[in-house]
C-alpha cells in the first residue's frame, strides 16, 4: 500500500507515538482516579473536570461513584488495558510502520475513556438527582470550596 499523501512517515511515526503517550498518560490518571484518589497537585488547574464534583460529594457517595465504574464489566478492565498497551507496543515495532493498527488501537482507547466516563456522569447524575433541595445547595457550595482550595489529601475531600 503505498502512500500519497506526501507526509513522511517520520511524522506520521511522531504523531502515532505522541497521540499513544496521551492516552498512556489519560489512561495511567483515570486508572488513579478510579482508585479513589486525588489527583495531584493542588487547586482546581490540577484537577479534572469531574474531580471537582467527584471530590465535594460525600464520601460514600463518592466511592459509589468509582464503584459503579470498577464494578461495570462492560467497562475496560485492568487486562483490557494492558492488551490495548501491548498491541500499541506491536504496532509501533512493525516495519513499516502499521498506521491503521495504530489507529485503530487509539480509537479502542479512546471508546474505552469514554465509555468510562459516561458510567461514572450517569452515576454521578442519579446521585445529585436523588439530593434534596438543601442538600444539593450544600453540595454546590462544597464544589465552589473545592475549586477555590483544591482537594485536602488528608480527608480525601474539600479543605474546610
Amino acid at each position: 500500500m503505498s502512500d500519497t499523501s506526501g507526509t513522511p512517515l517520520w511524522i506520521k511515526l511522531l504523531l502515532g507515538i505522541s497521540l499513544a503517550a496521551n492516552l498512556a498518560i489519560i489512561g495511567l490518571v483515570a486508572g488513579f482516579v478510579l482508585r479513589g484518589g486525588p489527583l495531584g497537585g493542588k487547586g482546581p488547574g490540577a484537577m479534572g473536570y469531574a474531580m471537582p464534583y467527584v471530590l465535594a460529594l460525600p464520601h460514600e457517595d463518592r466511592r459509589g461513584v468509582f464503584n459503579a465504574v470498577r464494578r461495570d464489566d462492560a467497562l475496560p478492565n485492568r487486562r483490557d488495558r494492558r492488551a490495548q498497551f501491548n498491541a500499541m507496543i506491536d504496532a509501533l515495532q512493525t516495519t513499516p510502520l502499521d498506521v491503521p493498527a495504530i489507529e485503530a488501537v487509539l480509537a479502542s482507547q479512546a471508546d474505552g475513556v469514554t465509555r468510562v466516563q459516561k458510567r461514572a456522569q450517569s452515576e454521578w447524575l442519579s446521585i445529585v438527582s436523588a439530593m434534596s433541595d438543601e442538600e444539593r445547595i450544600a453540595y454546590a457550595g462544597r464544589i465552589k470550596d473545592v475549586l477555590r482550595r483544591g482537594p485536602d489529601r488528608k480527608k480525601g475531600g474539600p479543605k474546610r
